[in-house]
Formats: C-alpha cells, sequence, structure tokens
C-alpha cells in the first residue's frame, strides 16, 4: 500500500512553495518552517453587470460567510494560497436577493457570460485567463472544477484582482427586478501557521 497516494497534493504543494520561497529577496521570504498547507477554497460571490469588465473583488469586500473569504482584495500576512482548480457558477435572481442566499448553477449560465474570461491577477501579473466555457464544460465532464496545467499562486498582503471580461458589446436582458450573480472559487491550499 502506498501511503503518500493520499498526500500527494500535499506534497506538491509543499515543495511548490520551497521552490517559490527560494526565489524570493532574503528580507521578503515567508518562515516555511511555520507554515502548514491544508486544503481549502477561495471565492467570491456578487451581483454583476453585463458588459467590459467587472470586478468581483473590490478593497471593500468584507469577508462574509456565503459572500467571500477574501477580506478586502487580499490574503492576510503569512497565509499565501496555492489554487490547483477553477470553478464558475451563475444565476438569475430578484435583484435584492442577498448573494449569499442565491442558488447558483453550473448549467444556466447566460451564453454572454459563457463567452467572457475570467482572469485572476495580482501585481498586474496574470495568473489565470481561461474562457469561463471551458470552466464550466469541465464541470460538466463531471469534475467540480477545472484543473489548472500549473499552480497559480496567490501570495500574502496582495492586491488580488478576479474580473469577468465580457465580449465587446455584450448585453443580457433580464426581466424587471432581476439580475445575474456570479460564483468564482478556487480550489487548492491554503498555510496556516503551525503551533
Amino acid at each position: 500500500m502506498n501511503f503518500l497516494r493520499n498526500e500527494e497534493a500535499y506534497l506538491r504543494t509543499t515543495e511548490y512553495l520551497k521552490y517559490k520561497n527560494s526565489m524570493r529577496k532574503e528580507n521578503e521570504k515567508w518562515n516555511i518552517a511555520a507554515m502548514k498547507p491544508m486544503p481549502s477554497f477561495l471565492y467570491a460571490n456578487k451581483k454583476v453587470d453585463v458588459g467590459g469588465s467587472v470586478a468581483l473583488l473590490t478593497g471593500s469586500s468584507v469577508a462574509k460567510r456565503g459572500v467571500t473569504n477574501f477580506d478586502g482584495n487580499s490574503l492576510v500576512k503569512g497565509r499565501v494560497f496555492v489554487a490547483s482548480g477553477i470553478a464558475i457558477k451563475c444565476a438569475i435572481a430578484d435583484e435584492k436577493t442577498p448573494a449569499q442566499d442565491v442558488k447558483y448553477s453550473a448549467t444556466s449560465i447566460p451564453n454572454v457570460v459563457m463567452q467572457a474570461h475570467l482572469i485572476v491577477k495580482q501585481k498586474n501579473e496574470i495568473l489565470i485567463d481561461l474562457p469561463i466555457s471551458d470552466i464550466v464544460e469541465a464541470s460538466e465532464e463531471g469534475s467540480v472544477y477545472f484543473k489548472l496545467g500549473s499552480f497559480a499562486l496567490l501570495e500574502d498582503d496582495t492586491i488580488t484582482e478576479i474580473d469577468i471580461q465580457y465580449a465587446e458589446g455584450a448585453k443580457l436582458a433580464l426581466d424587471t427586478g432581476k439580475a445575474l450573480f456570479v460564483s468564482s472559487r478556487l480550489s487548492g491550499f491554503v498555510t496556516y501557521q503551525k503551533r
């Protein structure tokens, strides 16, 4: 029996963090010995407009269960996130419905959203840039998350941007009083301080 089989993702993540740490300036290095990667998810649920570029996170975003687990638009100092998968869901609901009360689905995404891109950036570097249609098709094939071909590192204490970039001229006709809601989720490992 291979006891490491269930630990492969953990081992890959720790080795990746060691490698990334070796590339940092001496005064910016993480204390790897005190970092414990744990399986986790980052998410942002939000009522959004259609057209142009729409931010799912802002500096005024507040960590609230069911809405987002980002506090503002960055991760707490000392806590980094290694993303290995991404998922997106949508819903059309009453515009006054709180984002945490909306029932999101990967099967009822409007075409205008399917043709958009989901982009994750830090320090003006694009970490993820994928057509939403590709992300959704991965979930339709039985997997919840689109598996990233390589890790995406979200650094601590750094502004994170998660945007939907629509095709030029994109529009969505909605009934009066209805709004589009989007749920974006990243799966991977977050680091916690060891005891």
